[in-house]
């Protein structure tokens, strides 16, 4: 069994790229260095009689431990990377029974060598490193290990930061590299109990559904064995009193179970219970039914959006949290120190013949060429490597395509009249310097901000036939977004540009802010802000994402957003909901096939080339994407007309990596915009190159991950590379280069709309063509 499906193409040679500038960079790897000719084997462990219970064989087999070499053993494989027998015969002992003395003979034969691409390679190694973590004293919550011993306490805002490492062991190109990425674990000191208290306190009426709506789907931890669960369910009928059957067989409560076990006292025995589901990989392990909690003993993790929007609870968070490249590298240094100078930690891996590097893995990489900025006529600008940002550009602008607005509607309440005859002002002074004709929109004035009132003054709005309507809303609490957007994305559709009054009220940056809602205007009428230059022609990049309904929550939303002209700046937009993988693919093909249709009547022809960059995928999917998204996608171009002459690329976009990258020129820093990684720390069974797209100002840069698992388009990997770098630059809500090709994050951000305030299907056909959710 593999532990990752082989996803490189065949026919490739090599996954280099080449041409741009090089520079020596680090990344948070460590080399696991082991003795020459190290080897891994594989043993089949069988016994007579036959035993089922794994924790029986164990014993039975860990009485020889001192008599064999270094060994791990499951209950079924023992691997060890020392020969048990010179000829490799089997290996027969004997052990007693403890429950009635009888001998379980236990014979141990060889299977195989095994290869570093294999699971149990990796499962190997991982297990090796968890023995390591915990020899650090590190405590292991969810899947990584944190020490609570250095927890920051930030009292002011009820939080604790524990810091810790999110690790992982595998084979990469050349050699097994240890990933260790610098982390902090989050946890809120309320409980569950306490959020359900300021619930009751603040909606007396909606207390049940208001828990369900801040509670359901939250990752809780419970301090007395330090797990975190996924709550899936509020069992209201169920309490603390509630009796089950113990591992004796007597009844007990749960009262007693917590007092009785990890010394807990339960002080509140009327509150309902929290219900956890098993996990699939819980299931795997023979967990059958739901786990139940008392919320007293609960303990939220991560943050409240009510936590993000606190500016001073953020920064202070930041301090702690968001490392420089400088501070990063010395918190990995003092990682392996701890490895290097505990005597525990050094004997473990010595007698596995193993040690780990002190040094972060170092290596070449390579920079693409900056791209220059395209408007109409000369407007033209250029960006440095290090600020890969044309905000500047801005101040006498032509853009690559402009469509006028000179018939729109603005409404707001009574209390803004003064700030949005302001910002309105503005934008009529920014127009000319984007190109654009902007005329005096008709204003509307509402006597309460009640979102009913905006609902029906729209309703009259809308009929007068605007080319865009611009609304007002008090803030960015309460039901107003979604209300504006469900009507003008569903019941009467027309392009929408949505502002908040507090942005308008703040003194100063108006002119900018005007600057980017004129091009976020253009962009939604049609327009075209810059353009950079394409080198391929008739082809077509598609981007889809997924996002949960915040409503619905067993039900995503799925969005496939594609491009239809030569430039990738003119797109085709579509969302649908699906409840699993398979839906999934069900909902995307009919999207695709409409894209063709759109690209075949706007061009005259099919594509001869389609890119996909397919966002949202974990390694655990794609086995699936492989074996059933890419088939039916290739069945859906068959359908289209285009036969097997289409040149089809198919790539994975991941962006929650632990990989880091720091430049090494003295200090270490970020690498620049354009960075290209595709040698060393990238995996020997696919496909794959990393790129450091967008420029940060503080804190570590995040690179992004690229997959390539199905290519027939012909086209050598540094053409890839820089094409996906290339869209990297054309997404209109920012002058400056993004994390994903636009077409990703155009689908992230339709989906996240759809989800989050529409819960329905925007009205089909009107709206598609324009960029109506930026």
């Amino acid at each position: 069994m593999e532990f990752l499906p082989r996803t490189r193409p065949d026919n490739l040679e090599s996954k280099k790229g080449t041409g741009g500038e090089e520079i020596t960079i680090s990344a948070n790897f460590f080399s696991l260095v082991a003795k020459p000719n190290w080897r891994l084997l594989q043993y089949r462990v069988d016994m007579v009689p036959e035993i089922d219970d794994t924790r029986i064989r164990k014993g039975l087999l860990y009485v020889h431990k001192a008599a064999l070499p270094s060994f791990i053993f499951d209950g079924t494989g023992l691997f060890t990377d020392t020969r048990l027998n010179p000829e490799d015969k089997p290996l027969v002992l004997n052990s007693k029974r403890e429950s009635d003395g009888e001998i379980v003979v236990i014979t141990i034969r060889l299977v195989e060598e095994i290869h570093p691409t294999d699971y149990h390679y990796t499962r190997f190694f991982n297990i090796v490193l968890r023995k390591v973590m915990e020899k650090m004293k590190m405590k292991l919550v969810g899947r990584n290990y944190y020490d609570p011993e250095a927890k920051v306490d930030l009292k002011a805002f009820k939080l604790e930061l524990w810091p810790g490492y999110e690790t992982s062991i595998r084979q990469h190109e050349n050699e097994v590299l240890l990933c260790c990425e610098v982390s902090h674990k989050i946890l809120r000191t309320d409980t569950v109990l306490e959020q359900m208290q300021d619930v009751y306190k603040r909606d007396r009426a909606n207390f049940r559904s208001g828990c369900e709506k801040i509670l359901l789907g939250c990752i809780v931890m419970t301090r007395y064995n330090n797990r975190t669960y996924r709550i899936d369910d509020i069992a209201w009928d169920k309490h603390p009193t509630e009796s089950f059957e113990s591992s004796k067989g007597t009844p007990m409560t749960y009262i007693q179970y917590y007092e009785g076990k990890y010394n807990r006292t339960i002080r509140d025995a009327q509150q309902p219970l929290l219900v956890s589901m098993p996990t699939l990989r819980e299931k795997r392990a023979g967990v059958s039914g739901p786990v139940l909690l008392v919320p007293e003993l609960c303990f939220m993790t991560g943050l409240s959006d009510e936590q993000r929007a606190n500016f001073n609870l953020m920064k202070a968070m930041g301090d702690y949290t968001r490392q420089d490249p400088a501070k990063r590298t010395q918190t990995l240094k003092g990682f392996s120190k701890r490895i290097k100078e505990n005597p525990e930690i050094q004997q473990e891996l010595k007698e596995w013949n193993l040690r780990f590097a002190e040094d972060l893995v170092q290596f070449r990489a390579r920079i693409l060429a900056p791209e220059t900025i395209l408007g109409a006529g000369s407007s033209k600008f250029s960006y440095s490597h290090d600020n890969a940002d044309w905000g500047g550009a801005f101040r006498n602008w032509k853009q690559w395509s402009v469509v006028n607005c000179s018939k729109w509607a603005v409404v707001f309440a009574q209390k803004d009249a003064e700030v949005t005859q302001q910002f309105v002002n503005s934008m009529l002074k920014v127009g000319p310097s984007l190109g654009m004709v902007i005329g005096k929109p008709k204003t509307f004035e509402l006597t309460d901000n009640r979102p009913a009132t905006y609902i029906q003054t729209l309703d009259r709005v809308i009929d007068m036939k605007p080319a865009i309507v611009m609304v007002v809303i008090p803030n960015n609490k309460g039901d107003h977004y979604a209300v504006v957007k469900k009507k003008c994305c569903i019941d009467k559709p027309i392009p929408s540009q949505v502002m908040t009054a507090t942005v308008l009220n703040k003194p100063k940056g108006l002119m900018s802010v005007a600057t980017k809602v004129a091009l976020q205007m253009n962009c939604k009428l049609g327009g075209e802000p810059w353009a950079v230059k394409i080198p391929l022609k008739n082809t077509m990049v598609i981007g889809y994402d997924t996002y949960h309904d915040s409503l619905h929550k067993d039900k995503s939303v799925g969005a496939v957003v594609a491009s239809v002209n030569s430039t990738f700046t003119k797109f085709i937009s579509m969302a649908d909901f699906h409840s699993n993988q398979s839906e999934m693919t069900d909902r995307m093909c009919p999207a695709i096939g409409k894209a063709l249709r759109r690209y075949n009547s706007l061009n005259g022809c099919l594509p001869e080339r389609v890119i996909m960059y397919r966002d949202g995928v974990g390694d655990g999917q794609i086995p699936y994407v492989v074996e059933h998204e890419l088939a039916a996608i290739e069945k859906c171009f068959e359908e289209a007309g285009m036969g097997d002459s289409v040149k089809f690329t198919y790539i994975i976009v991941s962006k929650r990596i632990n990989t880091r990258f720091f430049r090494m020129n003295g200090k270490p820093s970020n690498p620049p915009s354009g960075t290209v990684v595709d040698d060393v720390v990238t995996l020997p069974e696919r496909y794959d190159f990393f790129l450091v797209s967008q420029s940060v100002r503080q804190g570590t840069v995040n690179p992004t991950s690229y997959n390539v698992i199905k290519d027939t388009s012909g086209l050598r990997p540094h053409h890839l590379q820089g094409l996906t770098y290339k869209l990297c630059h054309l997404y209109y809500n920012w002058p400056g280069t993004v994390r994903v090709p636009q077409v990703c994050q155009l689908a992230h951000k339709l989906a996240l709309l759809v989800g989050d305030s529409l819960h329905k299907m925007p009205a089909e056909g009107h709206l598609d063509d324009l960029l109506y959710y930026l």
